[in-house]
């Protein structure tokens, strides 16, 4: 089995068995194979891209018959800055969903509507992720850093996680005029905000990125 990071072949010869969790782990804990402030962005596997076995695949076992692994890494900062421009340009397909969907259930099309907002919760949790992470890889604290005079970054966040709590309740009660004003009204507001977000995580990414180079 070769093994290639960034098209330069390394040395590291798998013992097996083996699960794509631990072999991950040990390249990404050996800074000859991979940088330490690298996270890994693309693999293909007998020339097939294969992502999904190091985000849904990591109890599974490697297969001893692969002849060629490649893997593909940035820096943790090039990583965040390209998540944060395809949040700002989801954030904007989002916008169009919720106004969308507030329109449906103006009109008295439930199903449709409440398909939407399916969609639209869905579309939330990667970037939800996407955000946590961050905070991880530059060890930020969402509790020190504010959205706003008097408002942290966690309670921001948490406040928007209460907005669908809401639009839940709304649903389940039926209420679909009170739905169609928190699409439109709060909900909106909030894709405002998340943009609002993205840009407070990327001045501090590049801030701490400068302070620890």
């Amino acid at each position: 089995m070769d093994i290639y990071v960034n098209d330069n072949k390394i040395g590291y010869k798998p013992m097996f068995p083996l699960t794509w969790g631990n072999f991950f782990q040990k390249m990404l804990q050996e800074p000859e194979y991979i940088k330490k402030d690298h996270g890994i962005v693309k693999i293909s596997i007998d020339g097939v891209d294969s992502l999904d076995v190091m985000l849904n695949g990591t109890d599974e076992l490697v297969p001893e018959t692969i002849v060629e692994i490649r893997i593909h890494t940035k820096d943790s900062l090039s990583i965040t800055r390209d998540g944060l421009a395809k949040v700002t340009t989801l954030i904007e397909s989002i916008k169009k969903e919720i106004s969308q969907a507030a329109d449906l259930f103006r009109e008295g099309k439930i199903k449709e509507g409440s398909t939407k907002i399916t969609r639209i919760m869905e579309a939330f949790k990667p970037m939800i992720n996407f955000i946590n992470s961050i905070g991880i890889s530059f060890s930020m604290n969402f509790d020190e850093m504010y959205f706003k005079q008097g408002v942290t970054l966690r309670e921001k966040i948490e406040s928007f996680l209460k907005t669908f709590e809401d639009l839940l309740n709304a649903q389940q009660k039926k209420d679909y005029v009170e739905l169609a004003d928190y699409l439109e009204y709060q909900l909106m507001e909030d894709m405002e905000d998340w943009n609002s977000i993205a840009v407070i995580l990327l001045k501090e990414a590049e801030a701490n990125k400068a302070t620890n180079a």
